[in-house]
């Protein structure tokens, strides 16, 4: 039986964003909870570079939803939305099922960016959001560890955080099996003037050097332009050959097929919000996460997709449904990127920014797996 008295809150989506809300409004027991989601599992995606190069076994990383949600009394249903009807305050499934509510979350998350330009990019290239594409990546990486290899390379595609946290994590874990680049050469590609565009000259600096120790060859202003089974081609057609390939340029919003017309989006197909992150007109419809795209207060430019923006915003919407429950006033935004802290493989090699603090070595490794760990908690694994 439903509890019919209780607010009916449906979540899509369990990523970082979906389960960080789950956290918050679980804690309120007028609140009935459901999260809908295509998939069995959460992925920790700040961390599929350990599970790619075989340091994190695939439990590190993922978490059953059904025992999460089982645990913490909330209603999970492995179904996807095909579409939303706001105005009637109900959900369509793939599955021809429709489930109502009084309050929906979208926290559908992103997919890779494969941008169509690149030719035969969508024939040799595979998503990385992907668990069972993870799979394939790390099968293919530890299958060449144990190979004898020798004029072998991985390109990654991509000198955003992840590309060069999963470039510096390769690296590392083939120069602690006592290879080196003649055996497996790493090659990193940012088609900006460098990697981690946009970001501090600090982290820039010592992503570089990093690189360098690593052996990683950074190749910076040059984009892909053509992809072959065995090679990429470049911008100044440069071949690039591969035994590995991974593409991380980027990142689109995973958005459901049907939503509605009156709903705004950007071309990379992330809900436009309102201050409250609401998505208008609609007063009970609410989105999160990389499927969102939002003001940082403090610089006035878009949030970037983050597992740190998506636990802020987690948070103060759940403050602003329970608000509007209670018929108070809402909660604006007030989010603004606090830090960053980066792994570059090894067991002190490590870097971050927390405000205006330069933080390296053992120190940011530790925020980062402490971090790591908050996270794990919610998914009350430990």
């Amino acid at each position: 039986m439903r509890n019919e008295s209780k607010k009916k809150v449906m979540v899509i989506g369990g990523g970082y964003a979906g389960i960080s809300l789950l956290h918050e409004l679980k804690k309120h027991r007028d609140i009935e909870l459901t999260l809908i989601d295509k998939s069995p599992n959460h992925v920790m995606q700040t961390h599929i570079h350990k599970y790619l190069s075989g340091h994190y076994s695939k439990e590190d990383i993922t978490c059953d939803y059904q025992e999460y949600c089982k645990k913490n009394s909330i209603r999970f249903i492995q179904d996807e939305i095909i579409d939303i009807k706001f105005s009637d305050n109900y959900v369509e499934t793939k599955n021809a099922n429709t489930y109502k509510y009084d309050y929906i979350v979208i926290a559908t998350g992103a997919t890779s960016f494969f941008p169509t330009q690149i030719e035969n990019i969508t024939m040799f290239t595979k998503d990385i959001k992907q668990i069972e594409n993870l799979d394939y990546y790390r099968e293919t990486f530890l299958k060449l560890l144990r190979s004898k290899p020798k004029n072998k390379n991985i390109l990654v595609v991509g000198g955003g955080v992840s590309g060069l946290q999963i470039a510096c994590e390769y690296a590392q874990t083939i120069l602690s099996n006592h290879l080196n680049s003649e055996n497996i050469a790493v090659t990193l590609v940012e088609g900006l003037d460098t990697i981690l565009p946009n970001m501090d000259k600090f982290l820039i600096e010592k992503s570089m050097q990093r690189c360098e120790q690593l052996g990683v060859k950074v190749i910076n202003k040059l984009f892909a332009s053509k992809i072959f089974q065995d090679k990429v081609v470049l911008s100044n057609s440069l071949e690039l050959p591969y035994d590995i390939l991974i593409f991380v340029v980027g990142v689109a919003g995973n958005s459901i097929k049907n939503i509605e017309n009156d709903v705004a989006s950007n071309q990379r197909n992330q809900i436009i919000v309102d201050e409250y992150y609401r998505i208008a007109p609609y007063q009970n419809a609410f989105a999160i996460g990389d499927i969102v795209q939002a003001i940082d207060v403090k610089t006035k430019t878009f949030q970037t997709p983050t597992a740190q923006a998506s636990r802020m915003q987690a948070e103060l919407v759940s403050k602003n449904i329970i608000n509007s429950i209670k018929g108070r006033n809402l909660v604006k935004n007030n989010i603004s990127n606090k830090g960053i802290f980066i792994d570059l493989g090894g067991t002190n090699s490590a870097i971050g920014k927390l405000s205006a603090l330069n933080i390296k070595g053992k120190i940011a490794l530790w925020m980062k797996k402490l971090i790591y760990s908050l996270h794990i908690r919610k998914l009350n694994k430990m």
